[in-house]
């Protein structure tokens, strides 16, 4: 039976650092790496395996990638690439993904911008959401597929959704989630809630969702005052003491 390793992480330096050194330290273990890029940026990150230096790389894709964030997040991975030697590399995520999750971010910084003004807009929030959520649900299967046609028998794969490994499990692989770090931000937890409602499993108030963004807007001050990793650290001993 093939078998899929997931690994858990958020977007921070420090959480993707732990990643690596799992990479690392169980290098023998598995033959395959999907990273969570979009297809399109494969051939790139296949260049830093191959040697360029990762700074040269994201400077090349950062135009088309609106989440700088993530791409400095990414770093260790990038740099612990060389090191894991001829391993088949793949981008799961769907090249439409990378352009849905650009016009969403533009949306929730808007809306993030009203919201530090006083100006919260439940059903505003929701669609945006929702509609980065649905985009999720739709992509799942193709990713899903995608995974399934390259895997070898030991693989290992960065942040697939529950969507994918579920899909991946009903065609035979099995499965095993490791978390290194538990999401936790404002907006994790009102996206797991809306997708629970979308699902039909619960719903959530306008209160909730109203309380949620406000959270979120705590968080953004606390990036702008410590640096998003410094501000993520501390989030999550403060508020969410469960995911670390």
């Amino acid at each position: 039976m093939k078998q899929i390793t997931n690994l858990v992480t958020v977007n921070t330096t420090y959480s993707k650092s732990k990643a690596a050194r799992i990479l690392m330290q169980s290098s023998d273990d598995y033959e395959c790496l999907f990273m969570d890029f979009t297809r399109n940026q494969e051939g790139f990150i296949r260049e830093i395996a191959h040697g360029t230096a990762p700074e040269l790389i994201v400077d090349a894709m950062a135009p088309e990638d609106i989440d700088i964030q993530r791409l400095r997040a990414a770093m260790p991975l990038f740099e612990c690439l060389p090191a894991l030697g001829d391993r088949a590399l793949y981008c799961y995520k769907e090249d439409a993904s990378l352009l849905l999750s650009r016009d969403a971010a533009v949306q929730i910084l808007i809306l993030t911008a009203k919201a530090k003004m006083g100006k919260i807009e439940v059903s505003e929030w929701k669609e945006v959401l929702k509609d980065d959520i649905f985009n999720e649900l739709e992509s799942a299967g193709s990713e899903a597929e995608y995974i399934a046609d390259r895997a070898k028998e030991r693989n290992i794969c960065l942040d697939a959704t529950a969507e994918v490994l579920n899909s991946l499990s009903s065609q035979g692989f099995h499965i095993k989630n490791i978390v290194v770090d538990t999401p936790c931000k404002p907006l994790d937890i009102l996206g797991a809630k809306l997708k629970s409602e979308i699902l039909g499993e619960a719903e959530i108030s306008d209160d909730e969702v109203e309380h949620l963004v406000k959270e979120h807007v705590r968080f953004v001050d606390m990036i702008i005052e410590r640096g998003y990793d410094r501000a993520y650290r501390l989030w999550a001993r403060l508020f969410a003491p469960s995911s670390e």
